[in-house]
């Protein structure tokens, strides 16, 4: 499955289990590097996604009249 096709639950819960192996065994150099570039890939992919997510939620105000209007989240 590529990483397009991985919900952003399935890549924070590959970027956690990379944060366990690197906290808490005892890795050769190259694999303990391997695996932090990798962290940081995931951690930029879910940002990305988490910024797509925020451009798509909108809120609701209350307006001086009584009515509501849609605002994009910032």
């Amino acid at each position: 499955m590529s990483e397009k096709d991985k919900s952003f639950e399935e890549l924070m819960g590959e970027l956690e289990t990379l944060v366990s192996k690197l906290e808490g065994e005892d890795l050769k150099l190259d694999d303990a590097i391997k695996q932090n570039e990798r962290a940081l890939k995931l951690i930029h992919l879910c940002r990305d996604r988490l910024d797509s997510a925020r451009q798509k939620i909108d809120k609701l105000v209350r307006t001086a009249d009584g009515g509501f209007e849609k605002q994009t989240m910032d």
